[in-house]
């Protein structure tokens, strides 16, 4: 028969094996970069309602500026929430959107529209636990207006440029 005393100590013993593994970061540590969400698509040219949906919709992932939730700290699923964070950046941050070239910011920006506007992004599995990050029809269409709209300005503008030399 257990007696208290051992089942308490195996809760501890559980809690600080949470613990110390919340500190393990397989995948690298995407924390330690924190940028201000000013940063976000600096150098696009995006009207403030549709940076501000950007930021509440795709930043959590895809920047620097991440509001990490309390669940996020607790192992093993940090681990799963800093791969995929990790990943997300990878393939767009938007915090270094000024870093990019303008053909890989035309090369973004059509991958982004594709996305958003199908439905693919953001993923199921987040808005699965994350409901207000899902786009409406609406703010959809608004994106991929937007991405064809800066994707055409950046084409114009690297003409131009190419036209002075």
């Amino acid at each position: 028969m257990i007696t208290i005393p051992r089942i308490l100590v195996a809760g501890v013993c559980a809690v600080t094996l949470l613990v110390a593994l919340s500190f393990t970061h397989p995948f690298g540590n995407p924390r330690r970069l924190n940028a201000s969400p000013d940063r976000l698509l600096a150098g696009a040219q995006i009207p403030d309602p549709l940076r501000e949906l950007v930021q509440r919709k795709c930043a959590n992932c895809h920047s620097e500026a991440v509001e990490w939730p309390l669940y996020s700290h607790i192992a093993p699923v940090s681990w799963l929430v800093e791969h995929d964070v990790s990943e997300a950046r990878a393939h767009m941050n938007l915090s270094r959107w000024d870093t990019y070239s303008k053909q890989e910011q035309v090369d973004l920006l059509s991958r982004f529209a594709a996305k958003a506007r199908s439905g693919e992004m953001p993923p199921a599995r987040y808005t699965a636990v994350h409901g207000d990050s899902k786009l409406l029809p609406r703010e959809q269409d608004s994106l991929y207006d937007w991405a064809r709209a800066e994707r055409k300005r950046l084409r114009t503008e690297g003409q131009q440029t190419e036209g002075t030399k």
